[in-house]
């Protein structure tokens, strides 16, 4: 991957284009438009497959592309939260969903590593934390810090990562030790994640890089450490790869996830990873 020293790279500015005259889906949050996406990013809204009504959590959202992706599958009918600690990168999100008419989705400013309450015998639903939260006198985003367990229905994890799967990627500044950190850091999301998924729910966790210890190995830690946790097919078996084989995962388990190779001359994209989870118990 890294070993050319000349190549073509695109910049592409402009994320919305005029499309063909198609007919618009129920309450679209597109219409007529087309939102440029990478073909790995699309995998991760359908492997969730979040349905009308369901209420949806995005643990790292920003820049907001895969939550509109998810709002449009939805129909715009349902609830999102859409999560990022930094203000700056939800202020813009929130005028990014505005600008969609994704009316389904509630940005918030969160730490979604430490984000879950503990049970009380009266827990408060995620619609009603919403409509008892108070806007910020500083920006207007809602003031919410946490949520209580099994709050819902599907759960989209995609958490800071090493991407060393983006293209072009012109240089690589850190070292075997940062990058190993990652894996350390997206452990505590996924704690939080496997907590706040309601019995029967679907976690979907990826990544933009190629680093097997964010990949493969986490999806290993997830099912070692959370045994209420099942590893299911992602259905679009045509895309993509199965896992790496010797970092974690016997067969049967490669073939469960979807991996992008940059390298990959067939698919052709940048390098991705996806799995898919529902969670089969509550872990008591």
């Amino acid at each position: 991957m890294f070993n050319k020293s000349t190549g073509i790279g695109v910049d592409m500015s402009i994320g919305l284009r005029e499309g063909p005259h198609l007919p618009p889906l129920p309450k679209s949050v597109l219409g007529d438009l087309m939102m440029l996406q990478n073909l790995p990013s699309l995998l991760v809204g359908r492997a969730l497959d979040p349905q009308p009504g369901d209420v949806v959590l995005d643990m790292c959202c920003a820049p907001g592309g895969k939550t509109c992706h998810i709002a449009a599958l939805m129909k715009n009918d349902g609830l999102i939260v859409a999560c990022d600690r930094s203000r700056k990168k939800m202020l813009a999100a929130k005028e990014f969903y505005l600008g969609m008419k994704a009316t389904c989705i509630t940005p918030i400013a969160l730490n979604s590593t430490n984000c879950v309450r503990l049970k009380e015998k009266q827990m408060k639903s995620v619609k009603e934390i919403i409509l008892s939260a108070k806007p910020s006198s500083e920006d207007e985003l809602l003031d919410i810090k946490s949520f209580y367990p099994e709050s819902f229905d599907r759960i989209l994890l995609d958490p800071p990562c090493s991407a060393l799967g983006l293209r072009p990627k012109l240089k690589v500044n850190s070292d075997v030790k940062q990058v190993e950190s990652h894996a350390r850091y997206q452990q505590k999301f996924i704690a939080a994640a496997t907590s706040l998924l309601k019995i029967g729910g679907t976690l979907t966790y990826s990544t933009c890089t190629i680093n097997a210890s964010e990949n493969e190995k986490m999806v290993r830690f997830i099912l070692d450490t959370y045994s209420f946790m099942s590893l299911v097919p992602i259905p679009f078996v045509g895309l993509g790869l199965p896992g790496q084989p010797g970092v974690g995962l016997n067969d049967c388990e490669r073939h469960m996830v979807r991996r992008f190779d940059p390298t990959d001359l067939v698919n052709d994209t940048m390098g991705f990873f996806v799995a898919k989870f529902v969670k089969i118990g509550n872990g008591d």
